[in-house]
């Protein structure tokens, strides 16, 4: 079974194109992220449309997505423990993180000082007291 950490949101699909893509992209039906052939894509029109990390990216690359911060302890530089992440939204312009006590933190590239991969730690500066 297809795990949502094993897929990457490619956003609202909107065209028909598909010459890009893997194979397959996923859809969300039901609680169950369902395959459609890439080909079919002008059936999704509308829908969030996902597809597996492992088509896109090497497991060796390096490189990281927002929704490879779950469960990741922010410590801000100032204000030490901020809280762990219990969920990424991206489906707006802003990213944000919801906490393990359910507050909202945004999410940005200029607030990042450090990711340490072994002690599943963001580093942050935000620019305003949470």
């Amino acid at each position: 079974m297809i795990e949502e950490n094993m897929l990457i949101s490619i956003g609202v699909l909107k065209r028909t194109h598909y010459k890009d893509l893997p194979p397959f992209v996923f859809v969300k039906r039901d609680g169950l992220f369902v395959p459609f052939r890439s080909e079919n894509i002008s059936e999704l029109m509308g829908e969030e449309g996902f597809v597996l990390r492992s088509d896109i990216q090497d497991e060796d690359d390096g490189l990281m997505t927002w929704q490879d911060l779950t469960g990741y302890t922010i410590e801000d530089d100032e204000v030490g423990r901020v809280g762990v992440i219990d969920d990424i939204d991206e489906s707006t312009i802003n990213t944000l993180a919801t906490l393990d006590d359910g507050r909202l933190v945004p999410l940005h590239e200029d607030f990042i000082l450090d990711i340490d991969e072994d002690a599943h730690v963001l580093r942050v500066h935000f620019p305003f007291a949470l």
